[in-house]
């Protein structure tokens, strides 16, 4: 019978031989393999295998990066491995190990270009039950990245002039900078009560980037003219409801930002400026809608608050006049 040997380590307790080593994915195909639900609804306990997912992970791969993540598999009954001085002997018995851990590395590796070389952790003794409760403990325990917190990392990822390396720059000037209705009400990192976070306004601020408005204008303009933009919504939203807070929740911070090229058209229209006062003239026509009927948070319930304060919009500009020079 064929077999594999390799190096490893031995770092077990009384009851579970465990060990520690590197193979390719195609050995570890040689002897195992994974026990899905949708295949062995009776003893199964696998998710199902997303070959976009595995797909992904290739190209990652093939791009020259590195999965640290080990491949965890449990040595079945028919098994035959054997561990002696500081080498792991595995007889090739296919389908002997299976994978609680791991199988999206383990298929993808197995796609790269190159031979991949993995870490393997190898249990030795576990009974079905336990091997369930392991796959749990593993995937139940391992916590994703907050959405915020990945946004914020991508500062150091980002090219200069960037649309992550600029959202984020404006995100902590408008953070940091007293003159910005945002001052000291912004959290990169994680969400929290009265503070925006950098998922809504990424959601918000990423379309307009690169648009027609603030497309056009350098760094310093992009700054000065969201200032603007969010002291009138400001003083719109004292005047509905002698308070700013809502500027900071998800949901209207985003509906506000959809008006935000109207805004400006219509400031420039009426106005043929985008200062403060300008801006805070065309904003006054928002201030009859009635926000205790968009509780949504949804974007469905964003976009309806949006085409609503759209509509007033459009009804303001129609009361403000056509300016004489477009007659």
């Amino acid at each position: 019978m064929s077999t594999i040997e390799k190096q490893a380590f031995s770092i077990g307790n009384d009851s579970i031989d465990y060990y520690v080593t590197v193979m390719t994915a195609r050995e570890i195909f040689a002897f195992s393999k994974v026990s899905r639900v949708d295949e062995d609804p009776k003893l199964g306990y696998q998710r199902f295998l997303s070959e976009k997912r595995a797909e992904s992970i290739a190209e990652y791969l093939n791009s020259g990066n590195i999965i640290p993540g080990a491949i965890i598999l449990s040595a079945q009954k028919n098994a035959d491995l054997e561990f002696a001085n500081g080498k792991l002997t595995i007889n090739l018995i296919p389908g002997s190990f299976f994978v609680i851990d791991g199988q999206h590395r383990l298929y993808g590796s197995e796609m790269a270009n190159e031979d991949i070389s993995l870490p393997v952790c190898i249990l030795d003794g576990l009974d079905h039950a336990a091997e369930v409760k392991y796959f749990i403990d593993i995937n139940s325990t391992q916590k994703g990245v907050p959405k915020t917190l990945r946004i914020e990392l991508m500062k150091f990822l980002s090219e200069p002039d960037s649309i992550d390396a600029t959202r984020n720059r404006l995100f902590k000037d408008l953070n940091e900078s007293p003159e910005s209705p945002l001052y000291e009400r912004m959290s990169a990192t994680s969400s929290a009560p009265g503070r925006l976070s950098l998922v809504p306004f990424q959601a918000a601020i990423d379309p307009l980037l690169n648009g027609d408005i603030l497309g056009q204008f350098t760094y310093d303009d992009k700054r000065k003219l969201l200032i603007n933009f969010l002291s009138a919504v400001e003083a719109s939203l004292e005047k509905m409801e002698e308070r700013s807070n809502r500027l900071t929740t998800s949901a209207f911070f985003q509906a506000i930002f959809k008006i935000f090229d109207k805004v400006c058209h219509l400031s420039i229209m009426h106005n043929k400026n985008y200062s403060l006062a300008s801006m805070s003239k065309i904003m006054d026509g928002i201030v009859g809608v009635d926000l205790s009927r968009h509780t949504g948070s949804n974007q469905a319930a964003i976009n309806e608050l949006a085409l609503e304060l759209s509509t007033l919009l459009e009804l303001h500009s129609q009361k403000l006049g056509t300016p004489s020079d477009l007659l």
